[in-house]
């Protein structure tokens, strides 16, 4: 990733990859640490379920019913 978005994003955002303390994926879904950045990786039926939640998300950021 930085690479493609450069070390100031990317020192920005939180592990992709791993568990948080709730045994869900540790940065995938879910707020990156970078505002406008989200990622989603793993296979076609994760991605496909966890992407519907994800865009409740954002939806709701934007709507400034969840804090940015």
């Amino acid at each position: 990733m930085r690479k493609t978005f450069g070390n100031i994003v990317i020192d920005h955002t939180k592990e992709v990859w791993g568990l948080d303390d709730e045994g869900e994926f540790g940065g995938c879904y879910r707020p990156s640490g970078q505002p406008g950045l989200w990622f989603g990786a793993g296979d076609f039926w994760n991605s496909r379920f966890m992407s519907k939640l994800l865009a409740i998300q954002i939806k709701a950021r934007e709507l400034g019913l969840i804090p940015a």
